[in-house]
């Protein structure tokens, strides 16, 4: 489904189980990280990180950001906060091609508050008009007459911004 449509059907879960969503940047080639925060009034504004080729993930959270400098050295999937999130990769589009979008609880034992979250939006998703499930696969998704691309940088069947991101990173180690 097209993010927009995605963020916006998140949003009501959201507001109801207190949880927010980040988008991961990174900074520089060595790794550091920036991590911008969903505002309500401004979904375009956070849909425009994913052409963004620094942009790596994004992902729902209802731990406290009071750590930032933690986080931002060992990333945010580091132990507390690993509970506490759900990773979601994929999102990227183009005229032609629509990268799936795919949730993953992070920790064995996730917080209920999130947990919680995740089955309601899961829920919510499920009842969208007009959404199937694919026949072979485990996922859903709305027809359209894009390219439906595996939410995976490293598909040999796409050539994406982020892969062109990687590809210069480890052109200019070299």
């Amino acid at each position: 489904m097209p993010i927009m449509d995605f963020l916006t059907e998140s949003h009501t879960a959201m507001l109801r189980h207190e949880v927010k969503l980040y988008a991961e940047i990174f900074v520089n080639a060595q790794g550091e990280r920036q991590y911008i925060s969903l505002e309500s009034n401004n979904i375009a504004l956070f849909v425009s990180y994913f052409d963004n080729t620094a942009y790596n993930s994004f992902f729902f959270s209802c731990y406290p950001l009071q750590d930032i400098t933690r986080i931002k050295e060992f990333g945010y999937f580091y132990d507390a906060p690993s509970s506490y999130s759900i990773e979601v990769n994929g999102g990227r589009e183009t005229d032609k091609s629509r990268e799936l979008i795919q949730m993953r609880m992070i920790s064995k034992n996730p917080n209920k508050q999130i947990q919680s979250f995740y089955r309601t939006f899961q829920r919510n998703l499920k009842n969208i008009s007009g959404l199937q499930k694919h026949t072979q696969k485990k996922y859903y998704y709305l027809p359209t007459e894009k390219i439906i691309i595996p939410a995976n940088p490293h598909s040999q069947n796409t050539r994406d911004h982020w892969e062109d991101f990687c590809l210069s990173k480890i052109e200019r180690v070299e």
